[in-house]
């Protein structure tokens, strides 16, 4: 009776229906929203009619999901689009920064702090050594594309320009800058194959 009771008080803690309300309102916004898909508690959106969200999408607190067609009110020059499948499960504190085009596919799975971004600030040149990185132009090497059934560890960093094969595993802690197949584990910074599932 005791666990009910706090089931239910934690359920209608005005914060937390706070946070379930401005869900709803920013599901309306978004490109496409599929049926059972939610943020919990501490989420930003932003620009999120440039986001297409499939069914049974579920994103760990503190996340934060991004599209930059503009960046300081000044236009980026690129039409980002962020597109997610179904059955995709966040962890916590996940960031997801799209300028040009990320697509995470059916049945992917995240640890906490995972970050997957297609951009920088400026294209790292000595011409821009003197403007600070906030004030720079994002640049975007090419877009993120993550196959299906893919499992990413926490503190993963996924960089732009990068396809990720359906089936494979990323370790905790990997930076991963290059395409890495199907069905392969890799770990490491630079993430590196350790093997292939048989």
């Amino acid at each position: 009776m005791i666990k009910l009771i706090k089931k239910i008080s934690i359920i209608f803690h005005p914060y937390i229906l706070f946070e379930r309300l401005r869900w709803l309102l920013n599901s309306f916004k978004f490109k496409q929203c599929g049926k059972n898909s939610c943020m919990l508690y501490g989420f930003k959106i932003i620009e999120p009619y440039n986001i297409s969200i499939g069914d049974n999408v579920s994103f760990g607190h503190d996340s934060i999901i991004a599209c930059y067609e503009y960046h300081s009110d000044i236009k980026t020059g690129y039409k980002p689009e962020l597109c997610f499948g179904n059955n995709i499960q966040f962890g916590n504190y996940n960031h997801i920064s799209c300028l040009n085009k990320i697509v995470i596919g059916d049945g992917v799975l995240t640890g906490d702090n995972v970050s997957i971004i297609d951009n920088f600030h400026g294209k790292l040149c000595i011409d821009e050594v003197n403007i600070i990185p906030a004030k720079r132009d994002l640049y975007s090497k090419g877009p993120i594309i993550i196959g299906k059934n893919v499992w990413i560890g926490k503190n993963v960093c996924i960089m732009p320009n990068v396809k990720i094969g359906d089936y494979s595993i990323i370790g905790a802690n990997s930076v991963v800058t290059h395409d890495i197949p199907a069905y392969a584990i890799v770990a490491g910074v630079p993430a590196k194959e350790i093997r292939i599932i048989e």
